[in-house]
């Protein structure tokens, strides 16, 4: 079963598609003790310090608690899994196991996730090169885009334009494509404008 930690649930009817807040985070409890479903969780791990939601699977625990939770607390894929039973973790690949981990052993597990931010980044090149370090691996990137490594010296970084480490590039002109497709016009185009999610915990009750 899948629960409210606050012992709320429900939602009017027609708010379904309701948009959360950008950036907000919230706590899903999940009952495993009869086992009948599976979590419905499946991860991207591309960047090592963030655990995102890559999928949501149908019928399992998750699948349930959405169709019954507040909309600002449905789990939807590129979400972040921020915590388990209160724990961080040092990399994302080991809060996942912690998950299963944690799942396997006790009948309640409260999962903390954060939805993403969304901004639309305008750029022109003008000759100038980005000072963008970008990472990909196919093989762990489910949710597609392109992982801010680092940024450097150049337009980005000279402009101020607010893209950081940790970030994903998820879009360009408002089009998704395969890494190859962004990677060359990245390359290859004057201007263009770069959707891009991030996960950044501002909060003072999470500073280590």
């Amino acid at each position: 079963q899948a629960w409210s930690p606050d012992g709320c649930g429900g939602s009017p009817a027609g708010v379904r598609d309701s948009e959360p807040e950008p950036g907000s985070f919230f706590t899903v409890g999940v009952d495993t003790d009869r086992r009948r479903l599976p979590l419905g969780l499946a991860f991207d791990f591309m960047d090592i310090n963030v655990c995102l939601v890559a999928k949501v699977a149908s019928p399992s625990l998750i699948h349930s608690w959405n169709q019954k939770c507040a909309p600002h607390e449905v789990v939807r894929p590129r979400d972040r899994l921020v915590k388990v039973n209160g724990r961080c973790a040092e990399d994302a690949e080991r809060l996942a196991k912690e998950l299963a981990e944690g799942l396997g052993h006790q009948a309640h597990a409260l999962l903390e996730f954060q939805h993403p931010v969304v901004s639309t980044v305008k750029i022109v090149k003008n000759g100038q090169a980005l000072g963008l370090s970008l990472h990909y691996a196919l093989s762990e990137n489910k949710i597609g885009g392109l992982c801010v490594k680092s940024v450097n010296e150049g337009l980005v970084q000279a402009q101020g334009l607010g893209i950081t480490a940790g970030q994903r590039v998820i879009s360009m002109d408002g089009e998704e494509m395969s890494v190859e497709q962004m990677l060359q016009k990245l390359r290859e185009a004057k201007e263009f404008a770069l959707t891009v999610l991030s996960w950044e915990d501002t909060r003072s009750s999470h500073q280590e």
